[in-house]
C-alpha cells in the first residue's frame, strides 16, 4: 500500500489528490441498525486451503395540466429507483471463485447480488436477512439465511430460512426447515408460533451463520440464535443460548449438533483447519465433537468477542477475534487477538491502533475482515475517541489494515465529520451533502478470499470498494452523472413515504425518504440530487411528505422532522417527541429551494402530513399539517402563520395524516402508538389510535367509532364522487394467538358503519385510487405484497411480479397511465404495471403459497 505521512496536523497518501471541499455534518441515529451485531463468516475456502498447506500442496393535484406519456404495456417489468445507498448494509461476502460475484444485505429486508462487481440486483428472501455464503467447491452453488423473530403485534413473526441457490443467485430454493413437512398452512407472520409449530423437526431459534465444509459441500453448519421480538421488545424466547445445527446430506435432513456459549454464533471453523471443529461466540470458543455432541472450552483473553474470522497465511492458519477496547488504570486489554495453534492460545496484536488517539481514551473498533487465502493481511474498522471531535486534525472514522498478521497496523482511510484526511476516498451524494460522520465507521468489511487487495465496506449509509490494497476507496451504490446527479446501481437501501409530482412537469417527481430527505429528478426518476437547500439541517433526516399547488406553478408545501420511521413501535419512548425538531416547509421555485414555515407551530415538532384545501384562494391558501404528538395546525394565509386546531381531540395527538372529502369534511387519522408508566421503558402500554372528522373546517373534532376491534388507522381514502363512501386502512391487532383484526374496511355512509373488505394480510400500510380507473384501487402492505381491487374493494388481486417485505404506499404515476408506484420501508421505491407482470418469477421458488 501506499506510504503515509503521518503528523499531528493531517494524514494522507504521498501521492494526494487534491484537497476536497468540506460539508456540514447531519447525525442521524438509526435504530433499525441497532440490532444485533451482524455476523462474520470464514467461508470454506478456508479449510481447503489449510488442507492443501497440511498436505505440501502449496508452500399530483387533479387542476393542474399534464402531458400525458404513452401507455406502457402490461407485462412490463418492477424496477427499483432512486439515488442508491442511504441506510445500514452488512456483511459484504465476495465468491471465492470469482470477485466479481458478491452478496450483501440490509436490516430493512432485502439482499443484494452483483455478477459484474459493478450492477446490483434486489432479491427478496421473505424477511430480514442474516447471512450468505458461497459453496467453496461449486461456483453456481450460494447460501443464505434470513432472521427468525418472536411475534410482535408491530412486526408479527418471522420464520428463519436457509435458501439454496444452484444457478449463481438467479433463483433460490428453501432448504431449512423442510417445507415438506409443514404443519401449519396459514399466514405464518400473522400467528404467534414457534419454528417448531410450523414446520415439523424445525429448531427453535434463527440462524446467525452459515458454514460449508470444503471437505465434503454436502455437510453445512448453521449457527443458531434465540428467538427474540424483531426489536427485541417483549417476548420470551424458547432458548436463552446459542446452538449448533448441522447436515451432512446437503440439507435433506437436520440435526442438532450441541448446544453452545453465549447467544450470538460469529464464526464456524470446519475440523480441517485446525484438527477440531471450531465455533466462536460472542461468549466462547469451543471444539466440537460432532459425533457425541460433546463441547471442550478453549481459552479466550477476553469475556466479549464481537468479532471472529481467520484464514491460511504461508505459515499455516491463522484465527483472529476483536474484543472491545478497555483501559484500568495503565493496563490496556482487549483489541485485536490471534492465534496460530487453533485457538489454544492468543497474542494481542494492536501495535498502531492507538495512533493520534486522545491521552486517556480508547477508540471503538468494530469489524475485522481477514483474506482467507492470505491470512496474514487484514482490515479492521474503528472509531475514535468522541474527544477527538475537538481537534479537526484528528481522525474520527477510519478502516486500518494490516500486511503482517496485525503485528503493525497503518491507516488505510481517515476521516473526520468534514472530510477524508488520507484524501484517498471518491465521494458520493451522501458525503457532498453532510461529510462522512453520516455514514461514519464501517458496520461491516468483507475481503476477497483469493486477491487481499479486494475489500468491500459497509456503513450507516454507503458501500464502498478497493482494488489495490486499501490505497484508495470508492462508493459503490450510486453512479455520479456529468450533471452532478447520481443514479443508482442497484443498492437501494432506504425508507420512503411518497411519490409526488410537478403538475407542471412531467418530468419533475419526488421522492420522500427516511434517513436522507427529500430528492428530485428532472428526468422522470432516471437520475437524482438532493432538494434540501434552506431546509434546516436538524429536520433533514426524514421528510415525511409534499403537496403541490395545483394552480400555482413552482409552490410547494413539505414536512419534516428527524424522527424517523413513524408510525412504528420502535420510534416511541419515554421522553416522547419534545426533543425532535421539524416543520412545515415552503418552496416557490419547485423544490430547488426551501424555506421553514413555523409561525405558531413549535420548533419541537415533527411534521407528518400536509394538505391543501383546493377550494381556498390561491393566494391565501389554507393549509393543514399534521404534528405528530401535537396534533393539527393549519394556515389560512399560504404558511405565513399556523394555528393549532385541536378542539375536540382526546389526549391521543399522534397525529399522522388529514384527508379531505368532496364535501369539504375533514379525516384526522391518530396512529396508535406507545406510552410509558413513570417514564419506564420497562412499563409501556398501549394507546389505541383514533379516527376523526370536522365539518367545520378543523374549529373543532368529533370522534368516528373504528371498525370493532380495531385500533390502529393507517390510512384514509375517500371517493371524489361521492364523499360518503370511504376505504380504511388497518394494521393487526395482538390477540390470543397473533394477529386479529387489520386489514381493509369500507363505508358508505361517511363512517357511521364499516364492513370488512379485505383481511388476506393484516398490516395494511396504505390506500390509493387510481385516477384513470375509477373505483380501482391500490394497498400496499407489510406483508411480501400489494394488491388491486375494483369497484372500490370488491374483490382483490395481488399486483403480481412486486415483493417487497415491508411495503409503504401506492402511487399511481400520473404521467403514465397503466403505471403505479410502491415505496417501500427498506428498498426505495419499485415501479412497475399497476395490473402485475404477466409471468412472475420470484426469488425464492419453492415458498408455500399460503405462508405469506
Amino acid at each position: 500500500m501506499k506510504s503515509f505521512k503521518i503528523n499531528t496536523r493531517e494524514w494522507r497518501p504521498v501521492a494526494e489528490a487534491a484537497p476536497q471541499q468540506t460539508r456540514p455534518v447531519l447525525s442521524t441515529d438509526n435504530p433499525e441498525i441497532n440490532v444485533p451485531r451482524p455476523t462474520r463468516i470464514s467461508t470454506a475456502l478456508i479449510v481447503l486451503l489449510a488442507l492443501a498447506i497440511l498436505a505440501g500442496a502449496c508452500s399530483a393535484p387533479p387542476t393542474a395540466q399534464r402531458q400525458q406519456q404513452p401507455r406502457t404495456q402490461p407485462g412490463d417489468e418492477w424496477t427499483v429507483i432512486g439515488p442508491g445507498g442511504g441506510g445500514g448494509m452488512f456483511l459484504p461476502t465476495i465468491s471465492p471463485h470469482d470477485p466479481n460475484v458478491a452478496m450483501m444485505h440490509c436490516d430493512m429486508t432485502a439482499a443484494y447480488i452483483t455478477r459484474d462487481g459493478s450492477n446490483w440486483r434486489l432479491l427478496d428472501f421473505w424477511t430480514v436477512p442474516e447471512d450468505c455464503e458461497f459453496d467453496p467447491l461449486d461456483p453456481d452453488v450460494i447460501y443464505a439465511a434470513s432472521r427468525g423473530y418472536r411475534y410482535s403485534e408491530d412486526r408479527g413473526m418471522g420464520l428463519s430460512l436457509l435458501v439454496r441457490s444452484g444457478d449463481g443467485g438467479r433463483t433460490w430454493k428453501i432448504i431449512y426447515p423442510l417445507v415438506d413437512n409443514a404443519i401449519y398452512h396459514g399466514r405464518v407472520q400473522e400467528r404467534d408460533l414457534l419454528p417448531s409449530q410450523i414446520v415439523a423437526g424445525a429448531f427453535d431459534g434463527t440462524i446467525k451463520t452459515i458454514e460449508v465444509d470444503p471437505a465434503d459441500n454436502r455437510e453445512i453448519y448453521l449457527g443458531m440464535a434465540p428467538l427474540v421480538s424483531y426489536m427485541n421488545r417483549g417476548g420470551k424466547a424458547p432458548s436463552r443460548q446459542a446452538f449448533l445445527v448441522a447436515t451432512d446430506d446437503g440439507g435433506a435432513s437436520w440435526r442438532k449438533v450441541t448446544d453452545l456459549p453465549g447467544r450470538n454464533v460469529l464464526a464456524i471453523f470446519p475440523a480441517a483447519l485446525t484438527g477440531r471443529l471450531l465455533v466462536f461466540t460472542d461468549r466462547g470458543c469451543v471444539a466440537v465433537d460432532e459425533t457425541s455432541g460433546k463441547t471442550e472450552a478453549r481459552p479466550l483473553p477476553a469475556q466479549w468477542i464481537i468479532d471472529a474470522d481467520g484464514g491460511v497465511s504461508a505459515q499455516g492458519p491463522l484465527l483472529y477475534i476483536l474484543a472491545p477496547l478497555r483501559r484500568s488504570g495503565t493496563e490496556l486489554s482487549g483489541g485485536v487477538f490471534r492465534s496460530a495453534d487453533g485457538g489454544r492460545s492468543w497474542s494481542a496484536v494492536n501495535t498502531g491502533l492507538l495512533r493520534d488517539v486522545p491521552d486517556g481514551t480508547l477508540p471503538m473498533i468494530r469489524d475485522i475482515a481477514v483474506c482467507e487465502s492470505r491470512a496474514e493481511v487484514l482490515y479492521l474498522s474503528s472509531r475514535n475517541a468522541d474527544e477527538a471531535r475537538q481537534d479537526t486534525s484528528r481522525w474520527l472514522y477510519g478502516v486500518f489494515k494490516s500486511e503482517d498478521a496485525g503485528q503493525s497496523w497503518q491507516p488505510s482511510w481517515l476521516a473526520n465529520g468534514t472530510g477524508y484526511l488520507t484524501k484517498n476516498f471518491t465521494q458520493g451524494w451522501l458525503d457532498d451533502q453532510w461529510g462522512p460522520g453520516w455514514g461514519g465507521n464501517p458496520i461491516a468489511l468483507g475481503v476477497a478470499p483469493q486477491n487481499p487487495d479486494i475489500c468491500i465496506g459497509t456503513d450507516a449509509g454507503r458501500s464502498y470498494k478497493t482494488t489495490d490494497g486499501g490505497r484508495s476507496w470508492r462508493q459503490i451504490h450510486s453512479r455520479k452523472n456529468s450533471d452532478g446527479t447520481f443514479s443508482t446501481r442497484g443498492l437501494n437501501v432506504t425508507t420512503c413515504y411518497g411519490v409526488h409530482f410537478d403538475p407542471y412537469d412531467p418530468k419533475h417527481i419526488f421522492i420522500s425518504y427516511t434517513d436522507i430527505g427529500l430528492f428530485h429528478s428532472f428526468d422522470g426518476g432516471k437520475s437524482w440530487s438532493h432538494s434540501l437547500r434552506g431546509v434546516p439541517r436538524r429536520w433533514t433526516n426524514t421528510c415525511y411528505g409534499l403537496e403541490f399547488d395545483p394552480e400555482v406553478e413552482g409552490r410547494a408545501w413539505s414536512v419534516w422532522g428527524n424522527a424517523h420511521d413513524l408510525p412504528r413501535d420502535k420510534m416511541f419512548s419515554p421522553g416522547g417527541f419534545g426533543r425532535n425538531q421539524g416543520g412545515v416547509a415552503i418552496t416557490d421555485d419547485a423544490g430547488r429551494s426551501w424555506r421553514a414555515s413555523m409561525e405558531g407551530i413549535p420548533q419541537n415538532s415533527v411534521g407528518t402530513h400536509v394538505m391543501i384545501d383546493p377550494d381556498s384562494p390561491k393566494d391565501s391558501r389554507t393549509v393543514y399539517a399534521t404534528m405528530f404528538g401535537r396534533g393539527v395546525y393549519k394556515s389560512i394565509d399560504g404558511g405565513a402563520s399556523w394555528t393549532e386546531v385541536n378542539n375536540g381531540l382526546g389526549d391521543n395527538l399522534f397525529a399522522w395524516k388529514i384527508r379531505r372529502g368532496a364535501d369539504g369534511m375533514l379525516y384526522l387519522i391518530l396512529a396508535r402508538g406507545l406510552g410509558y408508566e413513570d417514564g419506564d421503558r420497562r412499563k409501556a402500554f398501549r394507546i389505541d389510535g383514533e379516527l376523526y372528522s370536522s365539518d367545520d373546517n378543523a374549529a373543532s373534532w368529533k370522534k368516528l367509532a373504528l371498525p370493532p376491534g380495531e385500533n390502529a388507522p393507517h390510512d384514509l381514502l375517500t371517493d371524489p364522487q361521492d364523499s360518503r363512501r370511504m376505504l380504511l386502512a388497518c394494521w393487526a391487532v395482538a390477540g390470543e394467538g397473533g394477529d386479529v383484526g387489520g386489514g381493509v374496511y369500507r363505508s358508505t355512509d361517511g363512517g357511521a358503519g364499516w364492513e370488512l373488505v379485505f383481511n388476506d394480510v393484516k398490516r395494511v400500510n396504505s390506500i390509493a385510487l387510481d385516477p384513470n380507473e375509477q373505483g380501482t384501487v391500490y394497498i400496499n402492505t407489510f406483508q411480501n405484497a400489494a394488491f388491486r381491487a375494483e369497484n372500490w374493494g370488491d374483490s382483490w388481486q395481488r399486483i403480481k411480479g412486486y415483493r417487497f417485505k415491508w411495503g409503504q404506499r401506492p402511487i399511481p404515476d400520473v404521467n403514465n397511465p397503466g403505471m403505479l408506484y410502491l415505496t417501500t420501508y427498506g428498498g426505495s421505491v419499485q415501479h412497475g404495471p399497476a395490473r402485475g407482470v404477466a409471468v412472475e418469477n420470484p426469488d425464492i421458488t419453492n415458498m408455500p403459497e399460503n405462508w405469506w
